[in-house]
């Protein structure tokens, strides 16, 4: 009876919509100025009751663990960045949505920096969201 209920939350995501989403994923570094996001995958997943409790426990932190639900793998969408880690997403039902991406760098020969970045959007039927990504999620 629960997961019916969570899985229903998921339906108004599943139809194609008219809205849309377009960003940019960076980070800046004192040393190493802008890093762009090149080459990453962006990941949208629908802010549903399941989506919420999956973002706080590990979607903000690129854990690779995701509900079991099958509804919730098919409301993900993703993408991947351009050169300059621009993205989009078209034909969005409206909603909020929890947007993500990754930015690393070496330095130091092995010392890995950066990590996830992404946050909470909210996207309107017959609108494109501006989305720019550069901080890690709270």
């Amino acid at each position: 009876m629960i997961e019916e209920m969570l899985d229903a939350e998921y339906e108004p995501y599943l139809i194609s919509g008219t809205g849309g989403i377009t960003g940019q994923a960076f980070l800046t570094h004192q040393e190493s100025g802008v890093v762009k996001a090149a080459g990453r995958t962006v990941t949208l997943d629908p802010a549903t009751t399941l989506g919420s409790e999956w973002w706080n426990k590990s979607g903000k932190f690129w854990d690779t663990v995701t509900p079991p639900s099958p509804t919730f793998h098919k409301a993900r969408k993703s993408t991947i960045t351009d050169v300059e880690g621009r993205f989009s997403f078209n034909n969005l039902a409206a909603g909020e949505y929890f947007i993500r991406t990754m930015v690393t760098w070496i330095m130091n020969d092995d010392d890995m920096r950066g990590g996830v970045i992404g946050k909470l959007v909210e996207v309107r039927d017959g609108e494109v969201t501006e989305v720019i990504l550069n901080k890690s999620p709270k």
